[in-house]
């Protein structure tokens, strides 16, 4: 079954950074090929009417362009849930549309919501506080929160992380080469960093 994502503003504005990241063009590329269903809310749209040109005609074309659905949801309900989490102070009531968006996408019962404010997203503490207030007012599923990089498995903006992962390639493959199981290369390793 494909998985359901709800897209934030800071999706279709990401989309855009001066440095392209391949996260964001594999993200809308699997949405195109049907990978899994992208959705937006009417909230979504009226905040990104507000950019500035030209990154606001951009942003529609992208949208006009990528295989999308509008979600559906009662706005009682969204805010029920949102003067909940305003009541349990999981963020400061400015961020009351972060609220409405999160808020949206447990009522439409998407699977993921895709954000790059890492105020929320990919957050596992802010999460089980969303989720606890979702269980209490009777909502069985929370989306879970998860960045472009997340999803595509592609490197993030992180350009130092490549170190780490060269490091990572050159041992797997030395270990490979000389057929040392990863437990016996461990302990080595272990070993060499006590002395």
């Amino acid at each position: 079954m494909k998985l359901k994502l709800y897209l934030t503003p800071s999706i279709f504005v990401g989309y855009f950074e001066k440095i392209k990241l391949p996260a964001f063009e594999a993200l809308f590329d699997s949405l195109n090929k049907g990978e899994y269903f992208g959705f937006y809310s009417l909230l979504t749209l009226y905040e990104l009417k507000a950019l500035p040109s030209p990154l606001k005609e951009d942003v529609f074309n992208l949208i006009s362009k990528t295989k999308l659905y509008e979600c559906e949801y009662d706005l009682e309900d969204v805010t029920q849930l949102v003067n909940a989490y305003l009541e349990e102070k999981i963020l400061p009531p400015e961020m009351e549309f972060s609220f409405c968006h999160i808020a949206i996408a447990t009522v439409s019962e998407m699977d993921v919501f895709v954000s790059v404010d890492t105020t929320y997203s990919a957050n596992q503490f802010l999460y089980q506080k969303f989720k606890k207030v979702n269980q209490k007012l009777g909502y069985g599923k929370t989306p879970e929160m998860r960045m472009p990089e997340e999803i595509t498995g592609l490197l993030g903006p992180y350009e130092n992380l490549k170190f780490i992962y060269e490091i990572r390639k050159k041992e797997y493959a030395e270990r490979r080469a000389k057929d040392i199981s990863l437990l016996e290369y461990l302990r080595n390793l272990h070993k060499h960093q006590r002395d």
